[in-house]
C-alpha cells in the first residue's frame, strides 16, 4: 500500500477509500494479519499516528460497512457507492490497487473478493 498518495485525497474520499479496504478485507470473512498491518500504516499515513485515534477510526468503518458484509449483493452495492468519491482517474487507478492489493495479501481471492474487484475494475473503466 506504499504505492498510494493520499496528498490528493479528500477527507471524504480517505474516509471512503478506508471503508472500501475495510469491505474489502472482510469480504472473504477471513482477516489476515497482513491486511490488518497494511490498514493501521494506511491510517497512520492519513494522519492517524496514536493507536487510540486509529483504533477510533477503525471501528467507526467497521460500524459503517457491516450493512455491506450480510451478502454479496449488498457489498456491491455498498462498494459501488465507495467508489464513486472517487472520480479523478490517477485516484481510481490507486483506489483499484490498493484494494487488489487488500485481497491478495493473504495470497487467497474468494469468490466474494473476485466479484468486487471485478465490479470495481468495470465502475473505473467508465
Amino acid at each position: 500500500m506504499n504505492d498510494i498518495d493520499l496528498t490528493g485525497f479528500s477527507t471524504a474520499q480517505h474516509e471512503a477509500l478506508f471503508d472500501l479496504l475495510i469491505l474489502a478485507m472482510y469480504a472473504d470473512g477471513h482477516l489476515s494479519s497482513p491486511e490488518e498491518e497494511r490498514l493501521q500504516e494506511l491510517l497512520a499515513r492519513g494522519g492517524f499516528a496514536e493507536e487510540a485515534d486509529r483504533q477510533r477510526q477503525w471501528d467507526a468503518a467497521v460500524t459503517r460497512i457491516r450493512p455491506g458484509i450480510q451478502s454479496i449483493q449488498k457489498a456491491k452495492e455498498m462498494a459501488m457507492g465507495l467508489a464513486g468519491a472517487f472520480t479523478d482517474r490517477s485516484q481510481q487507478k490507486q483506489v483499484l490497487v490498493a484494494v487488489e492489493q487488500i485481497m491478495t495479501s493473504d495470497n487467497n481471492l474468494s469468490t466474494w473478493e473476485t466479484t468486487l474487484l471485478s465490479e470495481l475494475r468495470l465502475k473505473f473503466r467508465r
